[in-house]
C-alpha cells in the first residue's frame, strides 16, 4: 500500500472516530442537565425496591404550560392551540423570528411556575424544570412527583379512566358525563399519590414524605380550594384528607418486600430525553 493511500486511509480513520467520539460526548450521561441526573439518580432509588414493570419509560424535561400562555398573550399562537409551547426544549437557545419573545418566555416559566408533572399512556414523563428550582434541596419531595407519575404509567389510568367512563355514561347528558370524567381523573389522582407514598416507603423514606410534599406543593402554587365537580384533581382539604386515611391504614401493615427492577439509562440530547429501559430477565 503506497505511502498517500495509508496516509489518507489513517485520516478517514481518525475522521471517523472523531464523529463517533463527538456524538458519544454529546450524549454522554456525566454531562447531561443536572435534572436529568436527579431523576436518575431518584429512578434508581426506587427501582431498587419497587416493580417497576417491563415498559420502557422516557423522561423529559420541559419548561410547561406557562410559555403557552405567554405565547397565547404575545400572539405567537391562536388561543387555546399553544401546546406547542409546553413542550419546548428548555435547553436550547431559540434563533430567528420571535426567538427573543420565545426565549424570555421560557425563562420566565422558569422562574414562576411551580411544581407539574404530566404522564402520557405511552410511557412518556415530562417534567416542568420549576419543579427542580422549586423543590431545590427538597429531593424526597422530587422523588413522590415522580413517583406519582409513575404511577400513573405503571397503572394505566389513561386507559382505564377511559374506559370507566365509557362504560358508564350511558343515558347521562355531556355536563354528567364530564362530571363523571373529573370524578374518575379526581380517584386516580388521589391512588396515583397514595400509592406514589408507598413506592417512597418502600425505597425508605418515611411513609408520609408524599402528604409533607402535597401540602407543600399546594401552598407553593396558592391551590387551597375546595372540590368542585369540574375539578380534575381533588381539591386540598378533600386530597390531604384522603391521604392520611391511607395512611393510617398503612400503619400495622408489614412492608412488603417487592421485586427489584433491573434498569438501564440512555440519554439523548437531540430528543431531551432521557429514556428508562427494564432489563427482562431471561429463563
Amino acid at each position: 500500500m503506497t505511502s498517500w493511500i495509508k496516509k489518507g486511509l489513517g485520516l478517514t480513520l481518525a475522521a471517523c472516530a472523531g464523529v463517533i467520539g463527538t456524538g458519544y460526548l454529546k450524549n454522554a450521561q456525566f454531562i447531561m442537565p443536572s435534572e436529568y441526573k436527579e431523576i436518575k439518580s431518584l429512578v434508581n432509588e426506587l427501582a431498587e425496591h419497587n416493580d417497576l414493570g417491563d415498559r420502557e419509560i422516557t423522561f423529559t424535561v420541559v419548561p410547561g404550560s406557562w410559555v403557552g400562555w405567554f405565547a397565547e398573550n404575545l400572539k405567537l399562537c391562536k388561543e387555546d392551540s399553544c401546546g406547542f409551547y409546553d413542550e419546548l426544549n428548555p435547553y436550547k437557545k431559540f434563533k430567528g423570528d420571535k426567538a427573543y419573545e420565545i426565549n424570555e418566555a421560557i425563562r420566565q416559566a422558569y422562574l414562576f411556575d411551580a411544581v407539574q408533572g404530566r404522564s402520557h399512556s405511552h410511557g412518556t414523563i415530562t417534567l416542568n424544570r420549576s419543579s427542580f428550582r422549586t423543590f431545590n434541596s427538597r429531593r424526597e419531595y422530587l422523588g413522590c412527583l415522580i413517583a406519582h407519575e409513575l404511577v400513573h404509567f405503571l397503572e394505566d389510568h389513561v386507559f382505564e379512566d377511559d374506559k370507566y367512563v365509557s362504560e358508564n355514561k350511558k343515558g347521562l347528558s355531556e355536563a354528567k358525563i364530564e362530571e363523571l370524567e373529573n370524578k374518575r381523573s379526581r380517584a386516580s389522582e388521589i391512588e396515583a399519590h397514595n400509592n406514589a407514598s408507598l413506592m417512597m416507603n418502600n425505597t425508605g423514606y418515611p411513609i408520609d414524605t408524599c402528604l409533607e410534599e402535597l401540602k407543600f406543593t399546594a401552598r407553593l402554587s396558592g391551590h387551597g380550594a375546595n372540590t368542585e365537580p369540574k375539578d380534575s384533581h381533588p381539591g386540598y382539604e378533600e386530597w390531604v384528607s384522603e391521604l392520611e386515611k391511607f395512611i393510617a391504614s398503612q400503619k400495622d401493615t408489614a412492608k412488603v418486600n417487592t421485586s427489584k427492577t433491573d434498569i438501564r439509562w440512555r440519554y439523548d440530547r437531540d430528543l431531551n430525553a432521557l429514556i428508562m429501559t427494564p432489563k427482562l430477565n431471561k429463563k
